[in-house]
């Protein structure tokens, strides 16, 4: 029978009695197997044949428990504290003691809540806690539980784990749902479970790549913990540990749990389970299904309807990653043979990057490059992603951040703790703007804009080693990465560039990574976001006249079908009549749209200028306010840039490049008819009204001879919105003086004309311009180009 623990009660006879056991063993030590880091296995320093030396003790581990109570403090007369911390750990029920200053009990309390699986040094007394000499905290948090049902999950190997004490990493911690269980071991992951491919063509055995199964120590410690009332825990057994019921998508009741290892990752093949924690009551989901590609994805259109809501498939709408991170789970994949992969989940990118500087026999300094961490809580995948595509995730040297934002640096904080726990430094790169703020731009002007990294993440403000130089190459061999500041989705949001080597034919390829491409807060114009909104628009120009891209390398897969195209590719490799003849990634992926219009034989349409346009006309035109009532474009409602609220006529303007014809946005994306998934292209749910394959703009570098606009907002610059019809006071910011020449008074503007309706007509107009000629234009108050009745007199 269980037994509810009394905490009132035990407590008292606990503190006179506890003596508090490792997570190792009796001895509080590891149960051997690990190895000490710089040194060989059997290695001990100054050992010789004649004077056998004792070998090396065990590291001491530092212990691990769950908080199932309200943590007490009493004060005594010389400023310090004495704490009292209920915890469920490997020897049972037991009650810790720690004294501290009083200065640092709350922020000792605050890594205490109930829930919080936490681990600390235990003391030379019983039930007593040592307080690390270092700034090492006393309590780390492991996992926190609180009263959240909420998904959680964690890697026996990656991720989450006891903390690195005695120069050795600590024991392993794994978290999840609970699927099976005999009398020697239990299987916990995700749920996530596939039984065909994209193609309908069924697996031999399902597939649950985020599954694993632990062998159970005999004398396991089991608690059932009460997430309604925490004091209401009891003591458990294996035995009692319920199964969810099934892997269908509709069993939304699961049986989450907590468990800890015996050892660390270094004798992960031998470690077992030492303590389980079980969560009642059961964990819920909604009863959504789970799918390899996104969710809303048009590859869902021939797969029928949900027998659990009645919905097509293609119609549901996956549940918020950040709540259900295995909702988003997808399949890893190699996009250039042995050096560039996909590792991030179905919603939102990261890429994994294996740089070869080409010294021979030294890998020293060889780089593995993760860009962006992705979704908080959904570490496992990524990992787990990593160790598929045969990388060690603690084999990363280097994280590159895109900007300030949750679903891009989530994971970063679980990262560096993992990296720190195997004692292996890792560099963190971001931009400057976003962990710190706008203080100026190339044009020399002084800002003080705050950036979006928030100021509650102080680990990850600490831990940055590198911040960008812009438009410049880092060189590191077989693969080569520019960042280029484009502010507008945020203060520092960047766009990155990958150069990479393709082994087989060995050719550098260039793929296009967009990190900055949501529109979300810059939907209608306000004081804080008026210069934010015209750098948005300014950036996708300027990207479209400056870069030769070959591929697209997308953030989001909701904007670009990244993830449909890989696995389109696995359903074509893996039908028998293409066994002898495979496709790669670069085969499968365009770098040219299919359905643009070729001149001499070449589509004029880049994949990635498409992805581009779909975001900047979104910014830009009246259509936005037509299909959306949150959204008012530059077009109708601003801001306009100073000087131009009327429009201006007939100005001078130099022009500064070759001048380009961009496209209306073709909505289907990656159409490629050799593989039959991907015959129509894939066609993504967001903002498709801006569809317009029709449409036509020449779009130039440009010198307008403007003696207002130089480049910038400036603060408190007031101006009416038509749409909003209000006036709205300005917060301001860098536009194009962005990547203007310092000092200069009129920085190049990307300017494009109105909308041509032929690429006949486009040609006409770009066939009346050529660098370094100065020409007489008007524009209108949204800063295009007007077009008159004849078309070749645009530019006079």
């Amino acid at each position: 029978m269980k037994t509810v623990l009394n905490q009132r009660r035990i407590f008292p006879a606990l503190l006179a009695s506890l003596l508090v056991l490792g997570c190792g063993g009796s001895d509080s030590r590891g149960s051997g197997g690990i190895s000490i880091p710089g040194q060989l296995p059997g290695q001990i320093p100054g050992a010789g044949p004649e004077n056998p030396p004792e070998p090396p003790a065990a590291p001491v581990f530092r212990a691990a428990g769950l908080v199932y109570g309200t943590p007490a403090a009493t004060s005594d007369d010389k400023g310090n504290d004495t704490i009292s911390i209920p915890v469920l750990t490997q020897s049972g029920a037991r009650s810790l003691s720690v004294a501290v200053p009083t200065a640092k009990t709350a922020a000792l309390l605050a890594s205490l809540a109930p829930g919080n699986l936490v681990d600390w040094i235990p003391g030379s007394d019983a039930g007593t806690v040592a307080v690390p000499a270092s700034t090492t905290p006393v309590f780390n948090v492991i996992l926190a539980k609180g009263k959240s049902t909420a998904a959680q999950f964690n890697l026996k190997k990656y991720g989450a784990a006891v903390s690195r004490n005695d120069n050795a990493p600590g024991p392993m911690v794994a978290a999840g749902w609970v699927y099976d269980k005999t009398g020697a071991t239990i299987t916990v992951g995700d749920g996530h479970t596939l039984t065909a491919d994209q193609a309908g063509r069924p697996y031999a055995q399902p597939i649950r790549r985020y599954e694993e199964t632990y062998a159970v120590s005999p004398d396991v410690k089991v608690f059932n913990v009460n997430t309604a009332d925490y004091a209401k825990s009891a003591v458990s057994d294996f035995a009692s540990i319920p199964v969810t019921a099934s892997y269908d998508y509709g069993t939304t009741s699961r049986q989450s749990a907590y468990l800890l290892f015996d050892n660390n990752y270094l004798a992960a093949d031998t470690a077992k389970v030492v303590a389980i924690w079980y969560f009642t009551p059961p964990s819920t989901t909604d009863g959504k299904p789970v799918w390899d590609v996104p969710t809303l994805s048009t590859m869902l259109d021939d797969k029928g309807s949900d027998p659990v809501s009645g919905q097509p498939y293609s119609k549901i709408n996956a549940t918020s990653p950040s709540s259900a991170p295995y909702s988003r789970s997808t399949e890893p994949f190699e996009m250039v043979k042995n050096t560039m992969y996909y590792v991030g989940d179905n919603e939102v990118a990261s890429y994994l990057l294996k740089a070869d500087m080409g010294t021979p026999n030294d890998p020293s300094d060889d780089k593995v490059i993760k860009v962006d961490a992705g979704w908080p809580n959904s570490g496992y995948q990524y990992w787990k992603n990593m160790e598929l595509v045969g990388v060690d995730p603690r084999s990363v040297t280097d994280i590159w951040l895109t900007h300030g934002h949750s679903d891009h640096y989530g994971t970063v904080v679980e990262q560096l703790r993992m990296m720190d726990n195997a004692g292996k430094p890792i560099a963190l790169w971001a931009s400057k703007e976003d962990a710190a703020g706008v203080t100026s731009d190339l044009q020399g002007n002084a800002w003080n804009i705050t950036g979006a990294l928030p100021a509650s993440e102080t680990v990850i403000r600490e831990r940055i080693s590198h911040s960008y130089e812009y438009d410049k190459w880092y060189d590191y061999g077989n693969v080569k990465i520019m960042v280029i500041w484009s502010p507008g989705h945020t203060p520092g949001s960047t766009n990155m560039l990958f150069k990479v080597k393709n082994p087989g034919d060995g050719k550098f390829y260039t793929f296009g990574y967009h990190g900055g491409y949501g529109f979300n807060g810059l939907n209608s114009p306000i004081a804080a976001n008026g210069w934010l909104r015209l750098s948005f628009q300014h950036g996708f120009s300027y990207l479209q006249n400056t870069l030769d891209v070959d591929f697209v390398a997308p953030q989001h897969t909701n904007q670009f079908p990244i993830v449909e195209v890989y696995q389109a590719l696995k359903a074509y490799n893996r039908d028998p009549a293409n066994a002898g003849a495979p496709l790669t990634m670069l085969d499968a992926m365009r770098s040219k749209v299919f359905d643009s219009p070729a001149v001499g034989g070449v589509n004029i349409t880049g994949e990635f200028s498409n992805q581009l346009e779909k975001r900047r006309s979104v910014a830009s035109y009246a259509a936005s306010d037509a299909a959306n009532a949150t959204y008012k474009s530059i077009e109708t409602s601003g801001p306009f840039k100073p000087g131009r609220e009327a429009g201006l006529a007939s100005v001078s303007a130099r022009i500064l490049d070759d001048g380009k014809i961009i496209q209306g946005f073709v909505g289907p994306q990656n159409k490629n008819p050799k593989l039959p998934l991907l015959a129509n292209g894939i066609t993504t749910s967001t903002d498709q009204y801006v569809n317009d394959p029709g449409g036509y703009y020449v779009q130039v570098a440009i010198d307008v001879q403007d003696t207002v606009y130089k480049g910038y907002i400036p603060e408190g610059f007031t101006q009416f919105s038509p749409g909003l019809g209000t006036t709205i006071t300005y917060k301001g910011g860098p536009v194009e003086s962005v990547h203007a020449d310092k000092g200069s008074f009129h920085p190049p503007e990307y300017l494009r004309t109105q909308r041509l309706g032929s690429l006949a007509d486009a040609q006409a107009v770009l066939a009346t311009i050529a660098k370094g000629q100065t020409k007489t234009i008007s524009l209108t108050r949204a800063s295009e180009i007007v077009v008159p009745a004849i078309v070749t007199q645009t530019f006079q």
